[in-house]
């Protein structure tokens, strides 16, 4: 073959190649754009949130679109992905179909892919943080509750769930806190339950809800402490309450509640020991407590109260000079109505 047509296939087929680059990069860019609405507020409280994506300026040749949801714990959205939803079509609202990580912090984006493969991403929204998806509201005070009915009414809050996810369904389950028997449960998909039964007067309870959505996810949230339901009369035994919080202190509780109820009038004390047994603090009498109590209940605070305990009969883990003692097990002892009860607690220390 001659040199010169040697040269000019050299150059057809350039052009070949050039050809088809250039047709590369045009099916590759557009001038199209997109803008992407996520849920309003921050904590966003949706669990399966919602997004729009709209679009604009696409050629009829780059249609259809595949417009994607993307949600991300990273900014550069590396990393695996919490979301990675697609729908076809020129604009679309996109639910997320499983529930999201509570508590955390996320961005979000969208991206458009045109029919010849040209890509836009909107810039990444963020960042944002998620909400708590299940809040117990009532009986849930922070140091115990104490509610005057026999079938109180038990109240939490559940984030929103947009279809198609179907709605929650809760279970409610309420333990007797001496044994962690369970005494009642019910299922129902409703943020409110009132018991078909009586609970027992004088009795300390603490109560758990779980949220379960059809897609497999589930939320358990435990009631920060106990709760007892007061009866007006005079307790029918001498009783010395499980203690709480315990371990104490917490990060909003710096000191352990200590319940009894007394049967009849009698003399009382209540004290503080290390484990073997030695003096630590004096709680009764003193005070502003007399040694001999009538019959009654006592450590509560008063209905409706945001506390749930009397702060005479609480133990801060200091001893009785002031000075705070070393982390560890502790034991509370309780005389009275010829009676002797003892507990151990656990002070993380100061």
């Amino acid at each position: 073959m001659r040199p010169e047509q040697c040269g000019r296939r050299w150059s057809l087929r350039l052009a070949a190649m050039l050809s088809l680059v250039a047709t590369s990069l045009a099916a590759q860019s557009t001038a199209g754009t997109a803008t992407l609405n996520g849920p309003a507020g921050n904590p966003i409280q949706d669990g399966t949130p919602a997004f729009t994506i709209t679009t604009a300026n696409f050629q009829p040749q780059e249609l259809p679109l595949q417009l994607t949801v993307q949600i991300a714990t990273r900014s550069d959205f590396g990393g695996a992905l919490l979301a990675d939803t697609t729908v076809t079509g020129n604009s679309a609202s996109i639910v997320i179909p499983r529930l999201l990580p509570q508590a955390i912090t996320i961005w979000w984006r969208a991206r458009v892919r045109t029919a010849q493969g040209a890509v836009v991403f909107t810039d990444a929204t963020g960042p944002r943080t998620t909400a708590t998806w299940l809040t117990l509201i009532s009986p849930n005070e922070r140091n115990g509750s104490t509610v005057s009915n026999k079938q109180p009414t038990f109240l939490w809050t559940a984030a929103a769930i947009h279809a198609p996810v179907k709605p929650w369904s809760f279970q409610i389950r309420i333990t007797r806190s001496s044994d962690n028997a369970t005494v009642l449960t019910g299922t129902l998909p409703d943020t409110v339950f009132v018991p078909f039964q009586a609970l027992e007067s004088n009795t300390s309870y603490r109560w758990t809800v779980i949220a379960n959505l059809s897609t497999g996810d589930s939320v358990r949230v435990n009631s920060f402490a106990t709760f007892v339901i007061l009866d007006p009369n005079a307790p029918a035994a001498t009783v010395l309450y499980h203690n709480f919080p315990n371990p104490f202190p917490t990060s909003t509780v710096p000191a352990t509640c200590i319940w009894f109820d007394l049967r009849l009038q009698s003399e009382v004390q209540l004290e503080i020991l290390d484990i073997r047994g030695n003096h630590v603090a004096r709680i009764l009498p003193g005070r502003g407590l007399a040694g001999t109590l009538p019959a009654g209940r006592y450590g509560r605070a008063t209905i409706g109260s945001s506390s749930g305990c009397d702060d005479r009969l609480t133990w801060d883990g200091r001893a009785d000079n002031g000075q705070f003692v070393p982390p560890g097990v502790y034991i509370v002892r309780f005389r009275g109505d010829s009676k002797v009860s003892q507990l151990t607690l656990l002070w993380k220390g100061h």
